[in-house]
């Protein structure tokens, strides 16, 4: 069985159950507490030098890191994938754009503001990154006014890639009934087959860090 490393609460993480619950993927996840300091611990980063979740062990023992790196390797040969290139291009298009300007100011907005100890210490930076967040809803927006589906005319590992951080925008700060094209792409995306909600774990067993280094030391 493949073992999902990384906790409920990030998005990131959602991504990858996300695509293992639409193939019908079996994994054991193995709870990683980000503000106990457990993805820097050198058991973890033995699995991945970067220090950073999701990580995927493989059944036989490749390990595969980077959320849309890991929905890609699962998406091949499902209808998530498109098999023209201009098509898979604009997948690829779109997963560029969430990592490089969605996930970087929803996801740290959030983050900052909910799960460290004392948000106001970063205060500035949150405002730094509003406007920017801002911005890539305006952007999905505007591109979902004219397509059901942001890269294809079906669902794909974009919308998939885009959904949670999306669907998280009120922890952000940021209203979602405001995007209304958004609100509507979001409802499309959780009436997909074998859809699983941000923060129930699809997994078919859970491990704490501590419990499964510990049998696999």
């Amino acid at each position: 069985m493949i073992t999902l490393f990384g906790n409920l609460a990030s998005g990131n993480v959602h991504k990858v159950q996300l695509i293992l619950h639409f193939i019908s993927k079996p994994f054991l996840r193995v709870d990683v507490n980000q503000a106990k300091g457990e993805a820097r611990r050198p058991e973890f980063l033995k699995l991945n030098p970067i220090g950073k979740f999701p990580v995927l062990l493989l059944e036989n023992g490749d390990v595969l890191s980077e959320s849309n790196a890991i929905i890609f390797y699962f998406a091949k040969g499902t209808r998530l994938w498109p098999e023209e290139t201009r098509a898979q291009a604009e997948v690829l298009r779109w997963l560029f754009f969430e990592q490089y300007s969605h996930e970087p100011t929803l996801s740290v907005i959030r983050y900052l503001s909910h799960y460290i100890d004392d948000p106001q210490l970063y205060t500035e930076q949150i405002q730094t990154l509003r406007p920017k967040a801002r911005h890539a809803l305006e952007v999905l927006e505007q591109q979902l006014q004219s397509h059901d589906w942001l890269a294809s005319e079906g669902c794909t590992i974009a919308d998939y890639a885009l959904y949670p951080y999306t669907r998280a925008a009120n922890e952000s700060g940021f209203n979602v009934a405001d995007y209304p094209s958004i609100e509507k792409w979001l409802s499309q995306v959780e009436a997909q087959p074998s859809f699983l909600p941000m923060g129930v774990d699809g997994a078919q067993n859970m491990q704490s860090f501590d419990e499964y280094f510990k049998k696999n030391d």
